[in-house]
């Protein structure tokens, strides 16, 4: 993606040509993507709804003034549509992890997906980026899941040429993944369904996530198509809780807990007035195993190639070690059964 004033070196006090308007700025992809375009000189329209607090991290990730924040709402179009208005490329980040009183999935995933691709049409915008979720479809027994599915289609006919991503399961410092089973560490047991051993996993990094989504922008022969983002080893949701567990030096016990048993706590936990740490949809995505669509182009499409589980997840999961383990590194690990050793001796 070029344009005629494209002037410097290509660093954040240059123009890339790139004027993007990110949704979604402030969630766990936005960061990452807002910081990557800022470091080649792009300008970058964050619209947010959420406290200033929220949005002040982002402010630091671009040259001077090249950085702004309009308020928007995304059931107001006339916000939706100011916020797109001088962009060259739009990137919906959008998304809900559970519903509230006044956003549900169909809210976020269908309706304001469609309201971004409409707006970024009459705007004439040139690529539009929608992030949608691997294992979006129309069957699937998740909530979340089938109102992605839905979004694909409604922001396919407002923009034809649109691109559309499907991430698997994403881990970083922010993620929902290896932070939700952190917190487990100082329980005895870690409850698993079925001890994970009937759940796959494609977990792919968020840095890997970024480097493709801004080859996608600059790369013309992308537009239309659709991209699956995943990791390049298949892991059993078993293995990475325990490699999780063994790389900050706890003990894992796995429990297998009831499916019925699951659901009530989970039901439970989401009529929190706060984010709820647990929803049942959460709850059943988190047991669902990656889908590969054959066929559909993913990472190594884009020019990025894909890092391991094991190579990069110890940058973000060290902060959950003791002190005395804090600067270790994976060399340095014991097996499992050796650590649960180490720490029953301790005891």
């Amino acid at each position: 993606m070029s344009a005629a004033f494209r002037r410097g070196t290509g660093g954040r006090s240059s123009f890339s040509g790139v004027v993007a308007t990110v949704f979604g700025a402030t969630g766990f992809y936005g960061r990452y993507i807002i910081n990557r375009l800022g470091r080649v000189g792009s300008q970058i329209v964050a619209p947010y709804r959420a406290d200033d607090y929220e949005i002040r991290h982002l402010k630091p990730m671009g040259d001077l003034g090249q950085i702004v924040f309009p308020k928007f709402n995304l059931k107001d179009k006339e916000s939706v549509a100011k916020a797109v208005r001088h962009s060259n490329v739009v990137i919906n980040l959008v998304g809900r992890d559970y519903e509230t009183r006044n956003f549900s999935f169909k809210d976020v995933h269908v309706d304001g997906a469609r309201a971004i691709a409409e707006a970024s049409r009459d705007a004439g915008v040139k690529r539009l980026v929608h992030f949608s979720a691997l294992n979006a479809e129309h069957d699937s027994p998740s909530a979340f899941l089938r109102s992605k599915a839905q979004g694909e289609e409604e922001v396919k006919k407002a923009f034809p040429d649109v691109t559309i991503v499907r991430p698997s399961d994403t881990y970083g410092h922010e993620d929902r993944l290896f932070n939700s089973y952190a917190k487990l560490r100082m329980f005895r047991f870690v409850p698993l369904l079925d001890y994970g051993i009937k759940t796959y996993k494609n977990p792919v990094h968020v840095g890997d996530i970024t480097r493709g989504t801004i080859n996608i922008i600059h790369d013309p022969s992308t537009i239309g198509k659709t991209f699956e983002f995943a990791g390049p080893r298949e892991y059993l949701l078993y293995d990475l809780v325990q490699f999780l567990f063994h790389s900050i030096y706890r003990r894992f016990i796995p429990v297998s807990p009831p499916k019925f048993l699951a659901q009530f706590v989970a039901f439970v936990l989401e009529q929190s007035p706060f984010i709820p740490y647990l929803t049942r949809d959460t709850l059943l995505r988190l047991h669902l195993s990656n889908t590969l669509t054959p066929g559909v182009p993913g990472l190594e499409d884009v020019g990025v190639t894909p890092h391991l589980v094991e190579d990069k997840a110890l940058n973000s999961i060290r902060r959950f070690r003791l002190g005395m383990d804090f600067k270790k590194s994976m060399e340095d690990l014991s097996s499992p059964d050796e650590i649960n050793r180490i720490i029953r001796k301790a005891e």
